[in-house]
C-alpha cells in the first residue's frame, strides 16, 4: 500500500510539472500548453510593479448565427454577474480592493477578460477570471436585467453620430461574413436569447483549446506559470470546434449609405477591402494608412484640411482581422462639403494606384507605425494585448515582432501592388450622415462621382529603465524649473512645457483663446512652415501637441530617443519661435468649431457642459472647456500672439523630461535653448473666489435622442483643502463596477449602461457629479434613484469594506496611470507648476491610506447634504 501511495504521489507530481513546462520562445517571454489544450504566455516587464492577466477566447460575433447576433457580447456582460464560488458585484469588489481594474471587451474574432492592477493582485485575478469563463452561473433574472443594460449601450450607440455610421457602413461592407453584424447584435435578438442559448454557445466557444491566458507584468515566469496552469489546468479536455465561413464575394458596383439625423455637424465614412492580419498584406496597409490619414503631414489632412479646407477632421486606418478586412477613411465636414470630400479622400486613395510614393514619405510612415509599437510596450495591459492579438489571429505572440519587421521593410512598390489589389472602385462603400443625408449624393451619382475620381488619380481629369527612477531638479537662473527623470528600460521619452494658464484665466469675453493658442502653437516657426514641422515631426517617429486645461497650458511631446537632439531642437524652436500667422489660425478656426458642433451632437457632452456652466458660474470654470464659438470666430491671430507673450514665460514655466535620456546631454540642451529665454510677461489676472451656491440650478436641453442624460451635483472641495481626500475616497465608493451606484442602479435595476460619480477638484473650486443615462420613460426612476443613493450615503455612512476597497481601487488607478513616460512627464509638471511639487505623488498615496470612516462620513454630509445642487436634463421630453 506504501509503495502504491507512493506511486500515485509519484504520478501527481509528474503531470502538475508537465502541465507548467514552458518554453522560452524570446527574451524574457514564455508559452507553453497545458494538457487540456489551453496556451498560457507569461512575460517577465519589471518597468512597474504592475501585473496584467488577460484571459483571451476565440468566441467573437464572427462565430455567432444569425438567430443569436449578440450573445458574445451578452456573455461579456454576464460573465462577471455571479459564479458557483462569487456573488454577483463579488468579483469587481475583491479586484478593485487591491487596487486593481477587471473589465472586457469583445471584438468580431475573440473576446477578452482581463484584470490589472499591483501585482499582489496575480493569484485572485486568475481565480475570479478562471472562475468566470469557467462556473459562471448565469442567472436568469441577471440576464433579464443585463438585456436592459445591452438595450441601453445600443441607445447610446446610436446617439453617437460618428459610431453609428461606422457600424451601418460595417453592415454594407460585407455582403456574406459575419463582420457585416454588429457586435453588440440586435434588439430583437438579444431580446430573445434565452440563458439555455448561452449554455450552448459556451460550450461550444468556452472550450480550452481555444483559450489564451496572457501574464505581463514585474513577476517570475515560473511562478505565474504554475499559477495559471494551478487555476485553468482542472479545466475538462474538450476538441476544437470545426468552423466553415462563407466565401465574401466581389461587389459589383460601389455602395452607398446615407442617414438622416438632426446634427450640427456632417460625417462621412469611406470603406474599401482589405487584407486579414494573416496575409503579407496587412504591415503594407498599415503603413498606407498612417501615410494617407495619420498625422499633420498625411496626405489627406495636407489635402482636404489644409490646402482645400473642405473637411474639419479626417483620418484613415485598417481594420485587419482574422478574416477578410477593410481600409477606412473617416471624418467630419459641412454638410455642403461632403460630396466634394468624398471624391478628394478617393482620388488620394486611388492615386498609390498610379504614382509611387516618395521615400521620405514612406520611411515616415513606416517610422510612425513602428513607433505605435514601441509606445505600446510602455504598460503591461498594453503589452499583454499585443501578444493576445497575434495569439488568437496567427498562434503565434512572435508573430507580432515579424509584423513589425514587415512594416520596416515595406516598399513603395508594395504600397503601389498592394493599392492596385484592393482599391477598386466598384468595391467603395461611402457613408454619409447629416441633415438631409439622402439628398446630398444619390447612389447613381455616388457611381459617376468614383469613376471620375479614379479617372483623375490616373492623370484624366474631367476638367484637367525601473518603474521609478530619480527625478533631477534644477531652476535656471531666468526662472524655468527643469525637471529630468531618466528612464532606460524602453527606447523613447516624453516632455511637458507647462505654464498657469487655461479655463481659469479666461473670461466670457475670450473663452477659447488658450485652446486656441494651444492649438495655433505647432502650426510653423518662425523659420519653418507649418507643413515642414508636421513632416519633421513624424519623420521622427513621433509627436508634439499643444494642450490647454482647467488652470493650465502648454506643449507636449513623446518621441523615440535615438532621435533626442533632432527632437529636442524641434520642440524647443516650437516653443520658443512659434509662427502664429493669420493664415494659419483661419484654417485652424473651422477645426476648432467642429469640436464645439460635435459637442452639441453628443448628448452627453452636452450635459456635461452646461453642468459645469450651472455648478460654477461665473467662475470661469464655467465656461466651455473648448471655447465660445462666437470668441473662435473673431479671434486674430495678433490676440493670440499677446496672450502667448503673456503667459508663455519662464518664470513661471516648468519643463518635465521622462524617459531614455542622458542627463548630461538633455541638461546641455535645456541650457542652449533655454537659457538665454528672458521674457518678464504681464502680471497674472486677479484671481476671484468662487461665488457661493445658494439654491438649485437647473437646467433642461430637449433634443431629440433615444436616451435621456441626467447629471445632478454638488459644489466640493478645491486641490488644496483636506477635504479632498475623503470626497476622492467616497467617489471611488460610489463610482466603479464594484461601486454602489453600478451594483444597484445597473446590476438589480437596469435602469442604464452607464451609470457613474465623478469628480472634479479644481485650484479655488470643486464639485462631484452623478451621472446615468437612461430610456425617457426610467427619466424620474433614475433620478430618484440617484437621489436614493446619495440619501443612503448620509444616513447610513459607509462600510469599512468599502472604504478599504476604495482606497485601494484609487491607489492602484494612481500606479496604473503613471506607467507611460508621457504620463509620468505630465503628473510632475502639473503638480510642480500648481504648488504641490513634483513629488507630490507619493504623498497623495499616503493621504488616501489615511483616510478614515469618520473622513468619508464628514464629507458626505457637509457636501452632499446642501440645497443647493444643480440638475441638467438633456434628451427627448415630454413634460
Amino acid at each position: 500500500m506504501k509503495r502504491g501511495y507512493l506511486l500515485l504521489i509519484f504520478f501527481l507530481f509528474y503531470v502538475l510539472l508537465r502541465g507548467v513546462q514552458a518554453m522560452e520562445i524570446a527574451p524574457g517571454l514564455h508559452k507553453t500548453k497545458l494538457d487540456n489544450g489551453l496556451t498560457v504566455i507569461v512575460e517577465e516587464n519589471h518597468r512597474a510593479p504592475v501585473v496584467a492577466v488577460q484571459v483571451w477566447v476565440k468566441a467573437g460575433s464572427v462565430y455567432e448565427k444569425d438567430r443569436e447576433a449578440g450573445i458574445t457580447h451578452l456573455i461579456e456582460h454576464m460573465i462577471f454577474k455571479g459564479t458557483e464560488k462569487y456573488k454577483p458585484g463579488e468579483i469587481a469588489a475583491i479586484i478593485e480592493s487591491f487596487g486593481g481594474t477587471i473589465n472586457a471587451f469583445t471584438s468580431y474574432d475573440y473576446t477578452c477578460y482581463y484584470v490589472t492592477g499591483p501585482l499582489e493582485i496575480l493569484e485572485t485575478a486568475l481565480d475570479v477570471l478562471s472562475d468566470a469563463v469557467f462556473h459562471s452561473v448565469f442567472d436568469p433574472t441577471e440576464l433579464e436585467r443585463e438585456k436592459q443594460v445591452v438595450l441601453e449601450e445600443m441607445r447610446m450607440r446610436r446617439d453617437k453620430p460618428a459610431l453609428a455610421l461606422a457600424e451601418a457602413v460595417m453592415s454594407k461592407a460585407y455582403v456574406k461574413y459575419p463582420y457585416r453584424r454588429p457586435i453588440i447584435g440586435y434588439e430583437e435578438t438579444v431580446k430573445a436569447i434565452t440563458r439555455q442559448d448561452i449554455l450552448n454557445y459556451m460550450a461550444r466557444r468556452y472550450r480550452p483549446p481555444h483559450m489564451a491566458v496572457v501574464i505581463v507584468g514585474d513577476i517570475k515566469a515560473e511562478t505565474a506559470l504554475s499559477k495559471a496552469a494551478a487555476a485553468f489546468g482542472k479545466a475538462p479536455k474538450k476538441p476544437p470546434e470545426k468552423v466553415k465561413f462563407p466565401e465574401e464575394p466581389p461587389k459589383k458596383e460601389p455602395v452607398l449609405v446615407a442617414l438622416q439625423k438632426d446634427v450640427q455637424e456632417g460625417y462621412f465614412h469611406l470603406a474599401l477591402p482589405g487584407p486579414s492580419l494573416l496575409e503579407p498584406e496587412a504591415p503594407v496597409v498599415d503603413v498606407m494608412a498612417a501615410l494617407l490619414g495619420q498625422g499633420e503631414s498625411s496626405r489627406l489632412y495636407r489635402s482636404l484640411r489644409r490646402e482645400k479646407g473642405i473637411v474639419h477632421t479626417i483620418y484613415a486606418y485598417t481594420f485587419t482581422p482574422m478574416g477578410p478586412g477593410l481600409f477606412e477613411v473617416a471624418g467630419t465636414a459641412s454638410p455642403e462639403n461632403l460630396r466634394e470630400t468624398l471624391k478628394e479622400a478617393l482620388v488620394e486613395l486611388f492615386r498609390l494606384k498610379y504614382e509611387m510614393v516618395l521615400p521620405e514619405e514612406l520611411s515616415k510612415a513606416r517610422t510612425m507605425v513602428a513607433a505605435s509599437f514601441v509606445y505600446s510596450r510602455e504598460t503591461m495591459q498594453g503589452e499583454a494585448r499585443k501578444l493576445g492579438t497575434f495569439e488568437m489571429l496567427t498562434g503565434d505572440p512572435l508573430k507580432a515582432e515579424e509584423y513589425l519587421k514587415a512594416v520596416k521593410s515595406v516598399t513603395a512598390e508594395a504600397v503601389r501592388d498592394v493599392a492596385r489589389k484592393y482599391f477598386t472602385p466598384k468595391a467603395v462603400v461611402a457613408g454619409l450622415l447629416a441633415r438631409g443625408a439622402g439628398e446630398i449624393i444619390s447612389p447613381e451619382e455616388l457611381k459617376a462621382l468614383v469613376e471620375e475620381a479614379e479617372l483623375e488619380a490616373s492623370g484624366v481629369s474631367s476638367e484637367e529603465e525601473g518603474w521609478v527612477s530619480p527625478t533631477i531638479k534644477k531652476v535656471l537662473p531666468n526662472g524655468l524649473t527643469v525637471l529630468v527623470t531618466p528612464q532606460k528600460d524602453v527606447p523613447s521619452f516624453s516632455m511637458v512645457l507647462i505654464f498657469p494658464g487655461g479655463l481659469r484665466y479666461e473670461t466670457k469675453e475670450t473663452n477659447g483663446l488658450f485652446r486656441t493658442l494651444a492649438a495655433l502653437w505647432t502650426k510653423g516657426t518662425e523659420e519653418k512652415s507649418a507643413d515642414l514641422v508636421a513632416a519633421l515631426i513624424e519623420s521622427l517617429g513621433g509627436e508634439i501637441e499643444g494642450f490647454s486645461g482647467r488652470n493650465t497650458f502648454g506643449l507636449k511631446a513623446t518621441f523615440l530617443s535615438d532621435g533626442l537632439e533632432r527632437a529636442f531642437d524641434l520642440f524647443a524652436e516650437i516653443a520658443l519661435k512659434p509662427a502664429l500667422q493669420e493664415e494659419e489660425l483661419a484654417k485652424l478656426k473651422p477645426e476648432l468649431l467642429s469640436a464645439i458642433a460635435r459637442q452639441e451632437d453628443d448628448p452627453l457632452q452636452l450635459a456635461i457642459r452646461e453642468y459645469y456652466r450651472l455648478l460654477f458660474e461665473p467662475h470661469p470654470y464655467g465656461l466651455n472647456i473648448l471655447g465660445s464659438r462666437e470668441v473662435i470666430e473673431r479671434l486674430k491671430a495678433t490676440d493670440v500672439r499677446a496672450a502667448y507673450n503673456s503667459f508663455a514665460v519662464p518664470g513661471r514655466a516648468v519643463l518635465a523630461i521622462v524617459g531614455d535620456v542622458d542627463e548630461e546631454k538633455i541638461f546641455s540642451l535645456v541650457e542652449r535653448w533655454f537659457g538665454n529665454w528672458q521674457k518678464p510677461g504681464a502680471p497674472p489676472p486677479e484671481e476671484k473666489a468662487p461665488a457661493e451656491l445658494l439654491e438649485p440650478r437647473l437646467s433642461t436641453i430637449n433634443v431629440d435622442r433615444e436616451q435621456v442624460h441626467l447629471i445632478l451635483g454638488f459644489r466640493g472641495p478645491h486641490l488644496f483643502s483636506e477635504d479632498r481626500y475623503g470626497m476622492e475616497v467616497l467617489n471611488a465608493i460610489l463610482a466603479g463596477q464594484g461601486g454602489r451606484l453600478f451594483k444597484t442602479l445597473r446590476d438589480q435595476e437596469a435602469l442604464a449602461y452607464t451609470v457613474t460619480s465623478f469628480l472634479t477638484i479644481g485650484v479655488d473650486v470643486g464639485g462631484i457629479g452623478f451621472y446615468i443615462a437612461t430610456e425617457p420613460s426610467k427619466r424620474k426612476q433614475a433620478l430618484s434613484g440617484l437621489w436614493r443613493e446619495i440619501l443612503r450615503v448620509n444616513r447610513e455612512g459607509v462600510k469599512d469594506k468599502e472604504l478599504k476597497r476604495a482606497k485601494h481601487w484609487l491607489v492602484g488607478r494612481y500606479l496604473t496611470g503613471l506607467q507611460t513616460n508621457s504620463s509620468q512627464a505630465m503628473e510632475q509638471a502639473v503638480n510642480e507648476v500648481l504648488g504641490l511639487g513634483y513629488n507630490y505623488g507619493l504623498r497623495y498615496i499616503q493621504k488616501i491610506q489615511d483616510v478614515t470612516l469618520q473622513d468619508v462620513q464628514t464629507v458626505a454630509k457637509k457636501y452632499l447634504e446642501s440645497k443647493a445642487y444643480v440638475l441638467v436634463t438633456v434628451g427627448p421630453l415630454a413634460d
